[in-house]
């Protein structure tokens, strides 16, 4: 990343959708029973984590100038944004269509993080000229 403190409009995008999704992660996800609790944990869980570990890098290189390593087990961070943020998009899709009975206000936050985090997974590929999408 450049030395430039703003985010960009990808990067707000995954910082913002990132805090939902942990924000949403600790109230009622299904019934009376949030992300990290008894029988939802780790599926309704794995949405949370995957937008705080975007976030944190995003954070992290861009408000702490922190020089993280440019790969991860051999990919780029793009690439791993990319990952987790279509994974967690397929997830909150995944989600909204599943025969829950009573989906809480939880629920909500983790579906729509994960729907924006995704977007902003794709805008950053595009920001940063990956030719990852087109």
């Amino acid at each position: 990343m450049d030395g430039n403190k703003s985010p960009t409009p990808a990067e707000l995008t995954i910082l913002i959708a990132g805090a939902v999704m942990l924000v949403g992660s600790f109230f009622d996800f299904a019934g009376s029973a949030n992300a990290w609790g008894k029988y939802l944990f780790p599926l309704a869980t794995l949405l949370p984590l995957y937008g705080v570990i975007m976030a944190l890098e995003v954070g992290l290189t861009k408000f702490a100038n922190m020089r993280l390593p440019p790969q991860v087990a051999g990919f780029t961070w793009e690439q791993v944004h990319l990952v987790l943020g279509i994974l967690a998009g397929f997830m909150a899709v995944g989600w909204l269509i599943t025969d829950i009975s009573h989906k809480g206000f939880g629920f909500w936050l983790e579906v729509l993080g994960g729907i924006a985090i995704a977007a902003g997974a794709v805008s950053l590929q595009r920001e940063r000229n990956t030719g990852a999408i087109g």
